[in-house]
């Protein structure tokens, strides 16, 4: 892949990735609060008045199949895409939640939104078989130290981006939260990722 090549393909992972955190933040930020994962300690507090709103984050739903979820949270959050270049799918308990406070929110799901400048592959709901020059977005809800005090999951949020190195067309990346101070860890595996494509709600 040539300089030029690389340029543009990074720029346009950096702008989906901009468009999602984007739509994230302003989405919440309109959320109601009957929206919200509501956890037996929130619930007392707020039977008491004492419970500020807050707000939680997505967690997607477990993939179906193409037909039915292919590409949902890139049609819901981004204006316009070029389907045949990217594709997303829903990973079940990818991210490991530290700080989670009820057992179930221990893992969190994730969306891996994928960037394949050659076609989208059959495997993820396309016609092609090219796995070279791949680049994946990352996004999960995470619960911070601060909503673990409050008994709010899912308080905040995590995106980053990676270039898939071992051109396997998958992620490799072990991420997840440290349950005592709820600081971030990123494996990338056989994948590297992009220092300047990384965010991390910490409210």
């Amino acid at each position: 892949m040539n300089c030029s090549s690389a340029a543009k393909h990074e720029k346009a992972v950096s702008d989906m990735f901009y468009t999602i955190k984007d739509h994230i933040e302003v989405s919440t930020e309109n959320k109601d609060v009957s929206k919200m994962t509501l956890t037996k300690a929130l619930k007392d507090r707020m039977k008491k008045g004492q419970s500020k709103n807050e707000h939680t984050y997505l967690e997607p739903s477990e993939f179906r199949d193409w037909n039915k979820d292919g590409n949902k949270y890139l049609k819901e959050w981004v204006d316009k895409f070029n389907e045949n270049l990217w594709a997303q799918i829903s990973v079940e308990n990818i991210f490991s939640n530290g700080p989670a406070v009820a057992e179930e929110h221990k893992q969190t799901n994730a969306i891996l939104f994928g960037y394949f400048p050659h076609g989208v592959p059959f495997v993820y709901g396309g016609e092609g078989a090219n796995f070279k020059d791949v680049y994946w977005i990352f996004y999960a809800p995470l619960t911070t130290i601060s909503g673990q005090s409050k008994g709010i999951d899912k308080n905040g949020f995590h995106l980053s981006a990676y270039r898939d190195k071992d051109q396997n067309g998958a992620l490799g990346a072990l991420i997840g939260s440290n349950n005592v101070d709820g600081t971030l860890a990123v494996i990338p595996g056989g994948d590297e990722k992009i220092p300047e494509l990384v965010y991390t709600s910490m409210p």
